[in-house]
């Protein structure tokens, strides 16, 4: 299932419901004739469940009186031979002024927009067309990093990889040609993935999004879920500060008691923070306590109330 599916009910009020599940992801859509309507969107371990994560969330909604109707055209279809540029340009407000992309210099098909360069937020925006215009690869530098010398290579990559996030696979770990700055890789996410768009519906499934990483901040053979949880979680990559540190991956599952962290028996990301506050507490938790931490090459290591290495150490084994 790829298109949205529609549900109504006729009580008080005209209810909808609706669901789409792409890939891993399941949409929903909710609402009345009265008030403004509702999304969310749920992230699961891979298709099959997404799947019967859906088939169970419809099968809800029928016991409880809808009944599935023709859903209303989406926007993606109205908008589908429409370039990328041209449907961003028309979706500001009534009073906003039109945003202007401009032809970045020696490079086809390339675009670029500054966001309030000077202010502590502003951003630098660039978008990689293809298939004439109708889709694109997008990628963003925080002004106060932002370098031409530096992102000038990374379009150059980009340019000759133009296809590769759009073929079907939900990301791609690349080793760049040459270093951009001081990074020596590069993450490619799948539209649905990157969520480069998702604000505009008329486009999100038509533009990737992409940005240099170090070795050490992507596993290299991370899941979708464990990539998702990387670049839009609670320990979140700050991608688009290209002066960052390695942010390095930090895998963990443990069981600490006591600690403030709920025990988990399956590797979730974490911030080098988190893994740190367990450390503190592991020496006075009980003796059957562990943590067990897990880089971005795979490896993992076990720790215990007895026996904790330094801090600096597992920082190298997770980076390194």
């Amino acid at each position: 299932m790829t298109g949205w599916r529609r549900f109504e009910r006729q009580e008080a009020t005209l209810e909808y419901w609706e669901i789409r599940q792409e890939g891993i992801r399941c949409f929903l859509r909710w609402g009345s004739d009265r008030t403004p309507g509702k999304a969310s969107t749920s992230i699961l371990d891979d298709e099959e469940q997404a799947q019967r994560h859906a088939a169970r969330k419809i099968n809800d909604r029928l016991r409880k009186g809808f009944t599935e109707v023709d859903p209303p055209r989406d926007p993606a279809e109205t908008e589908a031979e429409t370039p990328v540029l041209d449907v961003l340009t028309r979706a500001t407000g009534p009073h906003a002024p039109r945003p202007r992309y401009l032809p970045v210099d020696d490079f086809d098909e390339v675009y670029s927009r500054a966001h309030t360069p000077g202010h502590p937020r502003g951003f630098h925006e660039y978008y990689v067309l293809r298939d004439h215009g109708r889709s694109a690869i997008r990628f963003t530098v925080r002004a106060g990093s932002h370098q031409a010398g530096v992102v000038a290579p990374f379009l150059e990559f980009l340019c000759s990889r133009r296809d590769l996030a759009f073929d079907g696979r939900s990301h791609h770990k690349v080793t760049l040609p040459g270093p951009v700055g001081s990074f020596g890789h590069a993450l490619l996410c799948s539209p649905a993935l990157g969520r480069a768009c998702a604000a505009y519906p008329a486009v999100a499934a038509r533009v990737a999004t992409a940005f240099p990483i170090y070795h050490c901040e992507i596993g290299d053979e991370d899941p979708e879920v464990l990539v998702d949880a990387r670049i839009h979680g609670h320990a979140a990559l700050p991608y688009g500060d290209w002066d960052r540190s390695p942010q390095p991956v930090v895998d963990l599952r443990f069981d600490v008691q006591p600690s403030p962290y709920r025990r988990t028996q399956a590797f979730k990301a974490y911030r080098s923070a988190d893994l740190k506050k367990l450390m503190d507490v592991l020496p006075q938790a009980s003796p059957q306590s562990w943590v067990e931490v897990r880089s971005f090459r795979g490896e993992t290591t076990r720790l215990e109330p007895g026996r904790i290495p330094p801090f600096a150490d597992l920082l190298s084994f997770l980076v390194n």
